[in-house]
């Protein structure tokens, strides 16, 4: 007798359980691509910051002794990196560091070649990993391209 007026247990039931999982399980298939995208996208952030110091390094050699030929790998130290182009944290390695830069009489950078700055990355969740940035002395803008693997460059 006493069962029959007793109030309804509270509580979830079967059905609706799996309805929250089915709803968890969707978000979580969406939002892990995602994620790894800004990961992918902070790494190669880190490698053009490396290579933006490595210009920056660069140009204020050209501009310090003008009508000098200034080496990119002469920069590496410059740019926080080891003289070999390797970072400290050797996560990363600059590649391509026989251009050189220079300022001419006229206070125009000139570069001996179309100049390259390559970073490559070297730890365990870099491989594959690579930005280039270019700088020509017919335009004298610079940009970047980036890969993750098989050699193929994109603009970045």
């Amino acid at each position: 007798m006493r069962k029959m007026f007793r109030k309804a247990e509270a509580g979830f039931t079967l059905i609706e359980m799996l309805i929250v999982v089915l709803i968890v399980g969707i978000l979580a298939a969406v939002a892990a691509p995602v994620y790894f995208g800004y990961t992918k996208d902070a790494k190669m952030s880190e490698a053009k910051a490396i290579s933006g110091s490595i210009w920056s390094s660069l140009q204020g050699c050209a501009q310090a002794v003008p009508l000098t030929a200034c080496l990119v790998s002469g920069s590496y130290t410059r740019a926080g990196l080891t003289v070999g182009g390797v970072t400290a944290d050797g996560r990363w390695t600059s590649a391509l560091g026989a251009t050189t830069l220079t300022m001419n009489a006229a206070n125009q950078l000139t570069a001996s070649a179309p100049l390259m700055i390559q970073i490559d990355g070297t730890a365990a969740d870099l491989t594959n990993l690579s930005v280039q940035f270019t700088w020509t002395n017919a335009t004298g803008l610079g940009s970047f391209a980036c890969s993750t693997g098989g050699g193929i460059y994109n603009p970045c």
